[in-house]
């Protein structure tokens, strides 16, 4: 199989901000009667939820907890489940992202249990796992809950670490795999190495090492905070996430606008008849308070230590194809660590893009979702086969 390096050329204008498509269709909730799949009970839309727009469902998983999600895009196509960062819920993911992704298929956000718009239904620390084993059961949990049988994931930041153990955890249900501004967990040594003898012997060859060690501040940053106060949660994702120059300022001013155009006036009321869906929209635009954030990153403390059961002496087991994105100066998971997973996942592409940090989907939305599309339909790599480089 080949592998693509893509480094785009050209910055992005991102300031242009979708119009609002109203009224999107019914949206039940996820209680499906036996038989028949979630597909099945949602009937073809007219217009289509937005980020802006959609609802916020909830549904009970096996395990008894409650997911908080929104599905938007058309009803036909296999979904792209999609996990957010550290600290966020779904209402942080970009309206310009993510509408232009559903512009073509079925897209479905969704917040941990205990996190976010989940927060409420699922009180208590111990919500959180401490490992992202743990977090991807939760997420093949909805999976199975909303009974869909082949999915597309995409996971970013912390997200991709969890989206990584899916994959690895359950192949049979992933078609194909985005990671974005992620990175693998840290190698074994070969004496205890669990994956292919292949990728035993490949070990640390051809990958940065030792490791890079990213700078304290950044975490720090993103850290700070109750989770509450807008102009707090503004500030570190505006130091961790965006190049520290006026037009990475720029971009995180025109990304936050773009977030607050959700709002409790733009979101559709629910419907009497959805059951379980008709619950009040938790806060907006909040970010984890400390002591559950503290969990999340217990669990990414779990991912930085030798530990053969997590992915990264795991990747050449993963034979869907994956598509790596990162921007080429991430101060939160260094940039090298995309080049990890390239390097030990066989059927994989990579693109970075320039003169950007972990914020990179924000920073260049409309191209990273043209790209992550054309991967998705299987015209890039048709592409990269052809020498684009």
């Amino acid at each position: 199989m080949y592998t693509m390096i893509h480094i785009p050329a050209l910055l992005e204008k991102t300031s242009t901000i979708p119009s609002v498509l109203d009224p999107p269709w019914q949206q039940h909730t996820a209680t499906f009667p036996k038989g028949l799949s979630p597909e099945e009970q949602f009937p073809p839309p007219t217009k289509m939820a937005t980020q802006t727009t959609a609802r916020t469902l909830y549904i009970t998983t096996q395990t008894g907890q409650i997911n908080a999600y929104r599905r938007l895009g058309p009803v036909h196509g296999i979904p792209l489940v999609m996990h957010i960062h550290y600290r966020a819920n779904m209402d942080f993911w970009d309206s310009l992202l993510i509408d232009t992704l559903a512009a073509t298929r079925p897209v479905i956000l969704f917040d941990q249990p205990g996190v976010g718009h989940s927060l409420l239904a699922n009180p208590g620390l111990d919500q959180i796992p401490l490992t992202f084993q743990g977090w991807a059961d939760n997420v093949l949990a909805l999976i199975d809950a909303l009974e869909l049988k082949k999915v597309d994931l995409f996971g970013f930041s912390m997200g991709g670490c969890a989206m990584q153990m899916v994959a690895l955890t359950r192949p049979e249900v992933v078609r194909k795999l985005v990671l974005a501004g992620t990175g693998p967990s840290a190698p074994s040594p070969p004496s205890t190495a669990t994956g292919s003898s292949e990728s035993k012997a490949r070990g640390t060859q051809g990958i940065v090492w030792p490791r890079e060690v990213p700078p304290a501040d950044a975490i720090a940053a993103l850290s700070a905070g109750d989770g509450t106060v807008a102009s707090e949660i503004e500030a570190g994702i505006t130091a961790s996430f965006f190049p520290a120059t006026n037009a990475g300022r720029a971009a995180a001013r025109e990304y936050f606008a773009r977030i607050y155009l959700r709002s409790r006036d733009t979101i559709t009321a629910p419907n009497t008849s959805d059951g379980d869906g008709d619950r009040e929209e938790g806060p907006l635009h909040t970010f984890l308070t400390p002591l559950p954030s503290a969990r999340q990153r217990a669990a990414y403390a779990h991912w930085s230590h030798p530990n053969p059961l997590n992915s990264f002496d795991r990747l050449g087991e993963l034979t869907i194809p994956v598509l790596v994105l990162n921007g080429d100066d991430d101060l939160l998971i260094p940039t090298s660590r995309s080049w990890e997973l390239m390097k030990g996942i066989e059927d994989a592409e990579l693109i970075v893009y320039p003169r950007a940090g972990h914020g990179f989907l924000w920073q260049f939305a409309v191209r990273v979702a043209g790209d992550v599309g054309r991967f998705l339909d299987g015209e890039l790599g048709e592409e990269g086969a052809r020498g684009r480089l």
